[in-house]
């Protein structure tokens, strides 16, 4: 801890430069994070995401019919996956995470890879089940989009964030 004149410097601590260094990523990420911005850019994987949903919905022998983003329900339920709609913010958060952290490069990369696609499954499961909502139960989707998957989607990419660090710090005790 650096004192200076009495004074104490919180980014001089571990804690401190863990916690500058995932604000400035999340703040530089988050100025770009606009549809004017990155929201062309993530077409392809919209369309994907999409894709990947209806081909889930099809399995579940659900009535599903893709048009771009937009997924429609023959009973006129409908709903559009645009770049907010995907994995990528839970992502950026997860990576800014593991890439402030003090472990490996190596450990830092297996995080990613596998958090990255753990967070891609549990929003392909969010898509589909507020899919099913909106055709079977609409009086919830509302408050389940806005509410309980976002609280669901936070709480993933925490106890993800979390989970690794303790694997990457393990790894790093003497035994």
């Amino acid at each position: 801890m650096l004192k200076n004149q009495g004074l104490y410097f919180p980014w001089s601590h571990p804690a401190g430069h863990f916690v500058m260094k995932v604000a400035a990523f999340m703040g530089v990420f988050l100025l770009v994070y606009r549809d004017d911005l990155i929201g062309w850019l993530l077409g392809p994987w919209v369309e994907l995401t999409a894709r990947m949903t209806v081909a889930l919905l099809h399995l579940l022998d659900e009535e599903a019919v893709r048009v771009g983003g937009q997924i429609h329900h023959p009973s006129g339920f409908a709903y559009e996956i645009y770049y907010r709609c995907t994995a990528v913010l839970p992502a950026a958060l997860l990576a800014a995470l593991i890439f402030a952290s003090t472990a490996a490069p190596r450990r830092k990369l297996i995080g990613m890879a596998l958090g990255v696609s753990i967070l891609i499954a549990v929003n392909l499961v969010r898509l589909v089940h507020l899919f099913h909502l909106g055709v079977h139960r609409p009086a919830l989707f509302e408050v389940t989009h806005g509410v309980v998957w976002e609280l669901i989607l936070i709480m993933a990419t925490l106890g993800l964030w979390w989970a690794w660090s303790r694997w990457a710090i393990r790894s790093h005790l003497p035994r």
